[in-house]
């Protein structure tokens, strides 16, 4: 009986470290929002440690998104997700997911998410990093 109670103890402990853990967080999540007529919106933001912020938009399937990051920062990589997709997808200036006017053609209709984060090595030591982000859907 008592070996129950110890274990019942760790586990309480393990999820409450886990919960004050994340409770830490300071993750933004901003919903993108185009002026009326517009195709394109930018907004500004800032990280800091292992926190991320988050752009959510909705998009119909074949339409191009192009979003750009402008940063002093070399510590900020930026993705996209959505449920269908399996991996996330590079949205950096370089990555092969991009077309040679460097837009990603939607796969999928729906919800779709761009995070921004701090590579481990900066977000370890504290480090914060400044953006403008640009999101662009013709």
């Amino acid at each position: 009986m008592k070996l129950f109670s110890r274990v019942n103890a760790v586990i309480l402990t393990l999820l409450l470290s886990l919960f004050s853990f994340s409770a830490l967080a300071a993750n933004k999540v901003q919903d993108v929002h185009f002026k009326k007529g517009a195709t394109s919106a930018e907004y500004t933001g800032k990280v800091q440690g292992y926190d991320f912020n988050e752009y959510v938009f909705y998009a119909q399937k074949g339409q191009a998104l192009k979003a750009t990051l402008d940063t002093k920062s070399t510590k900020l990589w930026f993705i996209l997700l959505n449920q269908h997709i399996e991996n996330r997808v590079d949205l950096s200036e370089y990555s092969e997911s991009l077309n040679p006017q460097g837009a990603y053609i939607l796969p999928y209709s729906g919800k779709y998410t761009i995070r921004i984060g701090q590579y481990r090595a900066f977000a370890r030591r504290g480090e914060h990093s400044e953006y403008k982000l640009k999101i662009e859907i013709k």
